[in-house]
């Protein structure tokens, strides 16, 4: 038989290494920026690390444990919520994002958002849950704060076709995001500057720097719409290279989404005349160049054709993309509507609204056909004054 024996060497380098392991996974828990723990059904913390202490308010993971004896009715302000998320666990096993307001050691009240997995015993029977704790009442201020000065300012207005309270609700929610998003990279960059490397800063602030676009674009249609609605567009007499407005348009569309897609563009028009708003017209073509590439693989075709006829500028944008499913096809123009196959992809359901809005001021027209893992055409007719 074959000596299986390990030798004291071998022995010595295996239990340094795990040691190495373990001091590195303590290291990673004690000095996390999001509170992490393990309890009981039964409401007892058996570890947490000092993240979820400082979130709590508590000088020590150890006084937190000493004096939290019962998490629903010392922690929660409605120790229901408890209740809710074990009945989730049990039917579900895993948890994400469960919103709960809690009591600091100092019964001052805040939200937090916890990210749970189930754990069983030997027999299948739940017996504890462990994960992660965010404190997020900044990000719920800030969203209380976004939405009231929204509707004092839907208020002001009082304009006919103004966007709603549910609109508003919408808005503040697709905000909330980028602004938790920006929240976490600057805690991140600040507590643990003298830890980072110079490669996870950038991440981190290349991160801050797509939320604060993403917060912008959305606030900008926002803008636009509300602007249409009250009236206060002035279209003007300008005079148009289309081929390298358009050009110009899609350099633009690449460098903000890195776009490996080609460009395939064929214009006729020559200079032409349009009654128009700048801001309007670059909506139009850059929200439908946007989606077009948002709803395709990298590295196929985005057509953009545009061509002119009797007092008519036609142009048309064509994607080899996901398509849209027929029975989305009537709502895909109201705000924040997504169609069924979109959920895994980031979007707002604004770009479209604000499209339909701008086309309308122009008094145009807007058509769309698609046909699902084929593609999308949109083809948007504006009228032109004269052409040269």
């Amino acid at each position: 038989m074959e000596n299986t024996t390990i030798g004291k060497p071998m022995l010595a380098s295996i239990w340094t290494t795990l040691r190495k392991f373990d001091a590195k996974y303590r290291d990673f828990v004690e000095n996390a920026v999001l509170g992490i723990f393990q309890a009981t059904v039964t409401g007892q913390y058996i570890k947490v690390n000092q993240a979820l202490a400082d979130i709590y308010g508590y000088d020590s993971p150890e006084r937190l444990m000493a004096q939290l004896q019962n998490i629903p009715e010392q922690l929660y302000v409605q120790p229901s919520r408890h209740e809710e998320l074990l009945k989730l666990l049990g039917e579900e096993k895993a948890v994400s994002k469960f919103e709960s307001q809690v009591y600091r050691r100092d019964r001052q009240i805040i939200i937090i958002s916890e990210t749970v997995r189930a754990i069983y015993d030997g027999n299948g029977n739940l017996t504890g849950y462990e994960g992660t704790i965010e404190d997020i009442t900044e990000s719920h201020l800030s969203e209380i704060a976004l939405q009231a000065a929204l509707q004092t300012a839907m208020e002001k207005e009082k304009t006919k076709g103004s966007l709603d309270s549910y609109s508003v609700s919408m808005i503040c929610h697709e905000l909330r995001s980028p602004l938790t998003t920006i929240l976490l990279s600057t805690n991140l960059l600040g507590i643990n500057s003298p830890l980072i490397g110079e490669a996870d800063k950038l991440k981190y602030l290349d991160r801050i720097r797509a939320a604060v676009k993403s917060m912008n674009d959305l606030v900008e249609g926002f803008l636009v719409i509300g602007k249409a609605d009250a009236g206060r567009v002035e279209l003007q007499k300008v005079p148009l290279d289309m081929q390298k407005f358009c050009q110009e348009l899609w350099q633009e569309v690449q460098l903000v989404t890195s776009s490996e897609h080609s460009f395939d563009f064929a214009y006729n028009c020559g200079t032409v005349y349009l009654l128009t708003d700048m801001t309007l017209l670059r909506q139009i073509f850059t929200n439908l160049l946007l989606n077009a590439v948002k709803y395709s693989p990298q590295g196929e075709k985005i057509h953009l054709q545009i061509h002119c006829q009797a007092n008519q500028m036609i142009l048309r944008v064509q994607d080899e993309g996901i398509g849209i499913p027929p029975e989305n096809l009537s709502g895909l123009f109201e705000p924040f509507y997504r169609a069924d196959n979109t959920t895994k992809i980031a979007g707002t359901g604004l770009g479209l609204a604000i499209v339909k809005k701008a086309v309308e001021i122009h008094q145009g027209e807007i058509l769309v056909e698609s046909e699902l893992g084929v593609g999308t055409t949109f083809t948007v007719k504006l009228p032109i004054i004269s052409n040269s």
